[in-house]
């Protein structure tokens, strides 16, 4: 782990930068396709989990930044992120598999459109990239618990929920159907029972990643130096 405050002082205000771009584009702002740029603000950037999930990682890098900031000024030198340590392991792995899935299942990464997007790069790539590497370099070992990793599931749980009564509610007062943002929940294609098995299955690649993440955590250097597994002292809750 780096422990230099100073280094993850430059590293968060870079973050913050480019994950705070990344919220601006995701309102439709400079939507650039095939060298094409369109001032406009999309009126369903709401509905999006990516979005969503942009903007949670925005908050809490925000609020690490600025309690690092405050660290550096105070003239402390050396430690680890202390700020809502466990919304942000939270957050690292909802925004990995907001990475993952759209690289696997949504992106076209042989498209050129994937690389020439500004906003595509930004909050589908680039500032997931960098959250998710903020907790593997600077966060200290040994301070997830034991049920953080299913503590994970429940924003994006949350997510589904609210897609889900909203849809519901759009086609019965509009009376048409309700344009779901992603193929796995669309329920005019799959059904209830088609969303809930997709769902089963990315919350078991929540839970999974959670827990290789929960591994590493536990990953520390003993008195000769050598890496090794330690899970003593576990915490539950």
């Amino acid at each position: 782990m780096i422990n230099k405050l100073f280094t993850q002082m430059i590293y968060r205000i870079v973050f913050c930068v480019v994950s705070g771009l990344a919220c601006v584009l995701t309102l439709g702002f400079f939507r650039e396709t095939y060298g094409t740029d369109y001032f406009t603000i999309s009126n369903n950037f709401w509905q999006y989990y990516t979005n969503i999930s942009n903007y949670i990682c925005f908050g809490i890098g925000v609020a690490v930044c600025a309690a690092t900031v405050k660290r550096v000024k105070a003239g402390e030198t050396e430690g680890h992120n202390k700020c809502c340590q466990t919304l942000k392991f939270c957050a690292t792995v909802m925004i990995l598999v907001t990475f993952l899935v759209y690289a696997s299942l949504l992106g076209d990464v042989a498209s050129p459109s994937f690389w020439n997007a500004l906003g595509n790069l930004t909050y589908h790539v680039a500032a997931p990239i960098l959250f998710i590497l903020d907790w593997f370099l600077f966060d200290e070992h040994k301070t997830v618990k034991i049920l953080d990793p299913l503590k994970a599931t429940v924003m994006p749980l949350i997510y589904v929920v609210y897609i889900l009564v909203y849809g519901a509610i759009y086609k019965a007062s509009a009376g048409t159907e309700f344009s779901y943002p992603y193929f796995f929940l669309n329920v005019n294609n799959l059904g209830y029972g088609g969303v809930a098995l997709w769902v089963l299955i990315l919350v078991v690649v929540f839970v999974v990643l959670g827990y290789l993440m929960f591994i590493y955590d536990k990953l520390v250097k003993d008195e000769n130096g050598k890496w090794k597994l330690d899970f003593k002292n576990l915490k539950l809750f």
